[in-house]
């Protein structure tokens, strides 16, 4: 990698793929699929479900059953969903459209599970932070780095505005499946503003984007998993950011910022444990803070985590790995002190370093278990992205990001 990556984010070779009639396309920028979609959430459902079908299929039937432990536990886990969870109007639309651009090219039925495939197939594995406790499945190591002001002001590109590294560690299955199926989907509904999403396909929501305000933001998985308490319906964490990133103005605040990531991850009832790292516009409830944690707990509520709760590396630096550090008393952490020492000793901070700090967290990935399956850059000022996935022969960190 060189100072000259800005330069390569934004001038890509794009090589689209397109299908008439259909509210979407394909690309690749590199070795990254993009899916672009536009129109109303059941049109950009359809297009989704009608491009990516198979794909969608095809993880359904193998890794998420394989993640699931089995059938049985998937129906267990749809009656859970089906009881507790409230889903929002537009994943509810896209949903729909999903299932029908499905049935229009592979088609629903599965024979591996004996009927046909559903929109409450899909809501499930939009799911999977919010009931990966049902089946023990361990929480994903994701971490990242945020740093603005002081910390980036000497580098040429970022020059004193903020950068975050975000390294995204999931469950993957033995065969790897789950490498054939990463996607970047590009949103431009009729009714909200353009926003990013980096995940699998199929999946509907946001793990990691940015939107057109230049509001990003990631989720990691708390330490304190579980459901004590179902007071009121669940929204799925990752339906709730992307709402909260695709809405002009969540909040009702008069601008797009970090506090509408802040109401959109916490206004709803929560199941799980959460740390979500917001980046961008400073919004009204904290002037001057570009970053902030919001930390969520099923048992505990609700906190938020600014810079200044991490003395140790000043207050334009920011480290986030799986562990709530304002709700309940921080624990130790192998990645966390990594990162905290090389930032302690050198405090400087630009997108080369961005990328070697995020491979100083990475992990290598252990099929049947996980590890660091994505790694990205975010530069919300300059609305532009690195981004790099795993493959059978490179983690992603050890990649040049696209």
């Amino acid at each position: 990698m060189t100072h000259r990556m800005l330069a390569l984010l934004l001038t890509t070779a794009l090589c689209p793929i397109s299908t008439a009639g259909v509210n979407g396309s394909l690309e690749t920028i590199g070795d990254i699929t993009v899916l672009n979609l536009w129109g109303n959430w059941e049109e950009m459902g359809y297009a989704h479900g009608y491009l990516l079908g198979p794909d969608q299929k095809e993880l359904f039937e193998t890794y998420f059953l394989e993640f699931a432990g089995g059938p049985g536990n998937i129906d267990l886990a749809r009656l859970f969903l089906d009881a507790y969870f409230e889903i929002p109007d537009e994943f509810r639309s896209y949903a729909a459209g999903m299932v029908s651009g499905i049935a229009d090219t592979v088609g629903t039925w599965s024979d591996v599970y004996g009927r046909d495939l559903d929109t409450l197939d899909l809501y499930l594995a939009s799911a999977v932070p919010d009931i990966s406790h049902l089946i023990d499945a361990g929480y994903p190591l994701c971490s990242s780095i945020s740093a603005w002001g002081e910390a980036t002001s000497a580098d040429p590109d970022l020059l004193g505005e903020p950068g975050i590294a975000r390294n995204l560690d999931y469950w993957v299955d033995e065969d790897l499946v789950l490498y054939d199926h990463h996607l970047l989907i590009t949103y431009d509904p009729d009714d909200a503003q353009e926003w990013v999403s980096i995940g699998f396909s199929g999946l509907m929501g946001c793990l990691s984007g940015m939107n057109q305000a230049g509001v990003n933001g990631t989720i990691d998985m708390g330490n304190h998993q579980g459901t004590y308490q179902t007071s009121s319906p669940f929204v799925p964490i990752c339906m709730a950011l992307a709402l909260g990133l695709c809405r002009e103005d969540f909040d009702g605040s008069g601008s797009c910022d970090i506090d509408d990531l802040l109401e959109a991850t916490t206004c709803w009832n929560r199941s799980n444990s959460y740390d979500v790292h917001c980046t961008g516009a400073p919004g009204p409830s904290h002037p001057g803070e570009p970053a902030i944690v919001v930390e969520i707990s099923n048992e505990r509520g609700t906190a938020v985590r600014l810079a200044t709760d991490e003395p140790a590396i000043s207050t334009d630096r920011m480290i986030l790995t799986n562990h709530h550090r304002v709700l309940y008393p921080p624990v130790y952490c192998s990645r966390y002190t990594r990162l905290l020492d090389s930032l302690t000793a050198n405090p400087v901070v630009g997108l080369e370093r961005l990328w070697v700090l995020a491979g100083c967290a990475g992990t290598k990935t252990i099929p049947g278990l996980g590890g660091t399956i994505q790694t990205m850059i975010f530069m919300p000022s300059q609305m532009a992205m690195g981004v790099s996935f795993s493959d059978e022969a490179q983690a992603s960190w050890q990649k040049s990001p696209e």
